[in-house]
């Protein structure tokens, strides 16, 4: 199935800011299974959101353009829902805090500390 303009360009930038990341941190990064599924339902919204959009226009009900317009506005959302959820830099480094406290937690659960 080809993508919508719309969902190619949106998978293009994505891909953009994955390569932006990899050069800066100098560890070639690649998606997750998560981000892979999230990007296929972005495709998914966006492939259905410019179907619905060419009915719109073609459409001169004007009961059918305002159901259109309420799914077009709810898959706008949903997908910029979704695009909040990928993930394309690298977590930052811990803080000393948060080394401390998995020291303490492990000492207090008789785990072995590093």
């Amino acid at each position: 199935m080809t993508h919508s303009s719309e969902t190619r360009k949106v998978l293009r930038q994505l891909g953009k800011e994955l390569e932006l990341s990899s050069n800066a941190s100098g560890e070639k990064l690649v998606w997750t299974a998560s981000d892979q599924l999230i990007l296929n339902q972005i495709s998914s919204i966006l492939d259905r959101k410019a179907e619905l959009s060419g009915v719109y226009a073609a459409t001169a009900d004007i009961n059918v353009r305002i159901r259109l317009s309420a799914e077009l506005r709810l898959l706008e959302q949903a997908a910029a829902r979704l695009v909040k959820l990928v993930r394309t830099d690298l977590p930052g480094p811990e803080s000393l805090r948060t080394i401390k406290a998995r020291r303490a937690a492990g000492v207090r659960w008789g785990h072995a500390t590093g």
